[in-house]
C-alpha cells in the first residue's frame, strides 16, 4: 500500500497542506493538547503525510518531528518544512528509544487493515511513550470498509476501515493507556461524508 501513497504524495500535500483552515474543531483540539505535552521532549507525528498537523502543532511551540513509511509522503514533509526532523517509519516499529518521546499524534492513518493489528501499534507507542505521555487519534468512525482505486485521477489500492470507536478505547485500555477524549462529529460539507472519531489518551505504568 505504500506505493499507492508514493503515487500520490504530491497530491496529498497539495490537498491536506491548509486543511486545518477549514476545521475549527481540530483546531480546538490540537491547541487544548499542544499545551499538555511534556516539555522538553520530541512528540511524533506517525503516519504524518506531508506533516501539515505537524506543522501547526509545531507553530503553537511543540518540538515535532514526522515520520511516514511512505518515502513519497516523507520527501513531501520536507518540501511542506525542511527545518523539521523526518523519519521512514513503520507505526508499529518506531525508531526510537524506550520513554524518549512526549507525545504521538495519528491524523488518519490507523485506519488500515483488521482492528486486530491495532494491538502491535498500541503497545509499541506505549514502549515508545515517556510516562503520561498523550497519544491523539483521529480516524474515520463506523463500521465496514472503503475501497479506493482511484484518487484524483491516479490509480491507488487502498482499503479504508471504519473504526469503532469503543473498540479503539478498548484496545488502547487494554495497551496500558487511559482516555481522557473520545469524540465523534459528524463530516464537513466539503468532506468525505464519514463521522470522525477523535481521542486523546495517556500513558499509564
Amino acid at each position: 500500500m505504500t506505493s499507492s501513497f508514493d503515487r500520490v504524495a504530491d497530491l496529498y500535500r497539495r490537498e491536506f497542506a491548509d486543511e486545518l483552515d477549514r476545521k475549527p474543531f481540530d483546531r480546538a483540539l490540537l491547541a487544548r493538547v499542544a499545551a499538555r505535552f511534556a516539555p522538553g521532549r520530541p512528540v511524533l507525528e506517525v503516519g504524518a503525510g506531508p506533516g501539515h498537523v505537524a506543522a501547526h502543532l509545531a507553530a503553537s511551540g511543540v518540538a515535532m518531528v514526522v515520520s511516514d513509511a511512505s518515502l513519497g509522503q516523507a520527501r513531501e514533509a520536507v518540501a511542506l518544512d525542511p527545518a523539521r526532523p523526518v523519519l521512514g517509519a513503520d507505526l508499529a516499529l518506531l525508531p526510537v528509544g524506550a520513554g524518549r518521546l512526549g507525545g504521538l499524534v495519528a491524523f488518519y492513518c490507523l485506519i488500515y487493515g483488521p482492528a486486530e493489528c491495532l494491538d502491535d501499534v498500541f503497545a509499541d507507542w506505549h514502549g515508545a511513550l515517556a510516562p503520561d505521555g498523550l497519544v491523539v487519534i483521529a480516524v474515520h468512525a463506523g463500521e465496514g470498509a472503503l475501497r479506493v482505486d482511484e484518487w484524483q485521477g491516479r490509480r491507488v489500492d487502498m482499503t479504508v476501515v471504519l473504526r469503532d470507536p469503543d473498540d479503539l478505547v478498548a484496545r488502547l485500555g487494554a495497551a496500558g493507556f487511559a482516555v481522557d477524549e473520545c469524540t465523534v462529529r459528524p463530516p464537513y460539507a466539503d468532506e468525505h461524508r464519514t463521522d470522525r472519531c477523535y481521542i486523546v489518551a495517556w500513558r499509564g505504568a
